[in-house]
């Protein structure tokens, strides 16, 4: 059967299967499930228009299984799916990968409680990112530990600690693997209605080991960065939840010092949920982002997300995202050693789902997104229309 054929026939099925009750394991603790996605991209690449976009349709067809079981008082959270994605034309990007996570939500006694967990993807990196029509396998995997112990019924101590590995395929872009260890430690006040202001301190050390630093290279091999803060989370009505934290950062580079920073980062997360059918999130951010530019230190972004969700019927809901940022390139050698100001980009998103449930055990979505981006670097610009349908069977 054709990859086109096998698509149909999954979707065929899932649209088929009569309306039973969802196959139970362990009680419904464990969820395995099956599902088939189709797009349409008319800007894969996520190139300048004036370097002539390509679209394509592709398909991703995806197994796993979630599970979330309770033992005593502990419990037991994970996932494993893996995915492969084929494309009609540009098959030089087929793909197979995978996803999976694993936590463990543990507590000991009433006072004393944490996680311990570990996350594994592999995908293709984002062309966006990359900015060229090579595929990148990125592998990322990030093992944590932490804890929270009420020393008194007011007061709570806080601390983590968490390895990160993110390798990518392409030799091309081996010099941005990075490997970044931390450790983060606070000390909050807890009212009793479980408001919460506290202070906050985190170590984070991060090493390039595909990267040996040149004498005269703007690129150093590794850097450590201090985060000195505000935490706070406050329930501000039975409808309304904020959680924020400000925070002075100090990155030091051992080789380039002329890439250190000295500034504040703020982040703020909201939840409202005026009726039982409508919520909105939001988040407002003014952060270092996690991705590393190949030609930048690092990358400063100042931004605003929402997602507002509707319930319109208890089959159907209706939800969106919509993502604004400026990314600041710090230290972008190709611009900042001549004195002029380094690249600067404006990224906006925009998206919109229609999530259909028949019965319990399947789910069928249309989504359209619109994706762009400025710059005052030559076609660094992009446009991109994706268009989506999803089947997803779970047993």
């Amino acid at each position: 059967m054709t990859r086109r054929g096998l698509s149909a026939a999954i979707i065929l099925a899932l649209a088929s299967t009569p309306a039973t009750r969802a196959l139970a394991l362990w009680n419904d603790q464990v969820t395995p499930f099956v599902e088939e996605r189709i797009a349409g991209d008319d800007n894969v690449f996520r190139v300048s228009k004036n370097l002539g976009p390509q679209g394509d349709v592709y398909h991703t067809t995806s197994l796993g299984l979630n599970f979330d079981v309770p033992v005593s008082r502990q419990k037991f959270q994970g996932g494993y799916t893996w995915s492969a994605t084929r494309f009609n034309f540009l098959t030089d990007l087929d793909f197979d990968g995978h996803d999976a996570r694993a936590t463990w939500l543990w507590q000991l006694g009433n006072d004393l409680s944490g996680q311990i967990g570990y996350a594994e993807n592999f995908a293709l990196a984002p062309f966006a990112y990359t900015q060229t029509t090579t595929p990148d396998p990125l592998k990322s995997r990030q093992a944590f530990f932490n804890g929270a112990y009420l020393v008194t019924p007011r007061w709570r101590v806080q601390a983590g600690a968490g390895l990160f590995d993110q390798t990518n395929g392409d030799p091309a872009f081996a010099s941005s693997d990075v490997k970044i260890s931390s450790g983060e430690v606070s000390l909050s006040y807890v009212t009793p209605a479980n408001t919460s202001v506290g202070l906050s301190e985190r170590i984070e050390d991060g090493r390039y080991p595909n990267r040996e630093f040149v004498p005269g290279s703007p690129l150093d091999d590794s850097y450590r960065q201090i985060s000195r803060g505000i935490i706070a989370d406050w329930t501000v009505s039975g409808v309304s939840h904020v959680v924020a934290r400000a925070s002075r950062v100090s990155r030091r580079y051992p080789n380039t010092p002329q890439s250190d920073l000295d500034g504040y980062t703020a982040v703020a997360e909201f939840d409202w949920k005026p009726t039982g059918k409508f919520a909105i999130a939001g988040i407002v951010r003014r952060d270092i982002s996690p991705y590393q530019a190949i030609q930048s230190s690092f990358v400063l972004v100042k931004g605003v997300t929402v997602r507002p969700t509707f319930s319109v019927t208890q089959k159907i809901d209706l939800s969106a995202n919509l993502d604004y940022g400026v990314w600041y390139y710090l230290g972008d050698p190709g611009l900042v050693s001549g004195g002029t100001q380094g690249r600067v980009d404006r990224v906006g998103l925009a998206s919109a789902t229609l999530s259909y449930k028949p019965v319990q055990r399947i789910t069928l979505q249309i989504s359209a997104q619109r994706e762009s981006r400025s710059s005052n670097v030559p076609n660094a610009d992009y446009l991109a229309n994706v268009a989506s349908f999803v089947a997803r069977f779970a047993f």
